[in-house]
């Protein structure tokens, strides 16, 4: 065999041995002749499942429009809160991609492709807020020191403007005011008391000089008297309903934490290295934190709003700090050819002015 016919066929090997992988992998319009299997798992308000089987929810939706620009078949496939194992089957091709409520992490990245962000997630703080009903909580809530001290300051008030009005009245006055100490001291306390409340019953009044000057100086005296006790008493009761062992982010490492299985909370509290509750799924968190099993739950704010909302538990309340944003992302196979069609479509509907009346009605706002 001569030199160029060796030479021609090694190249025809080589070039043949190259073109195989390209010839193995998966085409877009490959694609579009089979439905694809789209793994989700219920993280309301991003994907939930309905009796009837009927699957919604922000995420869902934003799959569906996706897959309907591009014109894609598909099914679902749910996994019962079971994220590692959603992972794993995205990881072996076992399903073509995952819709739900996936963050975007480097650790993510390493083992497949994240499509371009749909919403940024901000991760919150729920705790337990004090019972706001019944009889004793009310009075645990005006008991405390910060409404107890100007009901104090407000006795000796009343009982020093009401002595004074006596000792100037007394002789006078003994109609309204009684000669005698204890009567008419209880005399001056019921007319500054009736006077500070505006009731003005009429049945006593000064009629000297000086008690009436002691009159006027106490009545516009009373009106900031009741201002500013009507706002102390309101401060106490909503300082009493909010009232929490978690008050903030720094209370976190001395609190029982819990947060829900593979979710962003559960990411952020692993990277500050707190020693946590995990749970499957979220209404069981949920109602950990009501029975007070964990004194704070840290999930995206997105999802502990929504189940609050949901199950209108008002005795629990999210904190205002936001601890950290997570991207959500379609997850897709390292070099599946479907990336770039649908990084394209998801900037298409997230652009889209419906966009930001479709987070508002499944999420309340659009920003973390």
């Amino acid at each position: 065999m001569s030199a160029r016919r060796v030479v021609g066929l090694v190249v025809g090997v080589l070039a043949w041995a190259f073109s195989m992988p390209a010839l193995a992998e998966p085409r877009v319009e490959d694609f579009r002749v089979r439905k694809l299997v789209v793994g989700t798992m219920r993280v309301p308000p991003f994907a939930s499942r309905g009796d009837d089987g009927v699957w919604s929810g922000l995420s869902i939706e934003l799959w569906q429009k996706v897959a309907s620009q591009l014109n894609l078949g598909y099914e679902f496939r749910e996994f019962d809160y079971d994220p590692d194992a959603m992972v794993h089957a995205l990881q072996t091709r076992q399903i073509d991609l995952v819709v739900a409520a996936m963050p975007v992490t480097t650790d993510g990245e390493a083992r497949f492709d994240f499509s371009h962000a749909y919403f940024a997630a901000g991760v919150g703080v729920a705790v337990r807020s004090e019972p706001t009903a019944g009889i004793l909580a009310t009075l645990r809530r005006l008991f405390t020191w910060q409404l107890l001290v100007p009901i104090g300051g407000l006795v000796g008030l009343l009982l020093l403007v009401g002595t004074s009005l006596w000792l100037i009245e007394r002789r006078r006055n003994p109609g309204h005011f009684d000669p005698r100490m204890m009567q008419g001291i209880g005399d001056g306390i019921w007319w500054a008391a009736v006077t500070m409340t505006t009731t003005g019953y009429g049945d006593k009044t000064p009629i000297t000089w000086r008690g009436r000057a002691i009159a006027l100086v106490w009545m516009f005296t009373s009106i900031f008297c009741i201002a500013t006790f009507s706002a102390t008493l309101a401060s106490s009761l909503v300082v009493g309903r909010l009232k929490s062992s978690v008050d903030g982010p720094e209370d976190l490492p001395r609190a029982r934490v819990g947060t829900v299985a593979g979710t962003a909370g559960e990411l952020w509290t692993k990277a500050q290295g707190l020693k946590v509750l995990t749970y499957p799924f979220m209404i069981q968190a949920s109602k950990a934190l009501k029975r007070g099993e964990v004194e704070a739950l840290v999930v995206e704010r997105a999802i502990l709003g929504h189940m609050i909302q949901e199950y209108q538990w008002n005795d629990l309340l999210i904190l205002p700090q936001t601890l950290t944003v997570r991207d959500y992302a379609i997850a897709i196979p390292s070099g599946s050819p479907l990336m770039e069609d649908i990084n394209r479509a998801v900037l298409t509907v997230t652009h889209h002015p419906d966009w930001k009346e479709l987070v508002q009605r499944y999420v309340g706002q659009s920003e973390p």
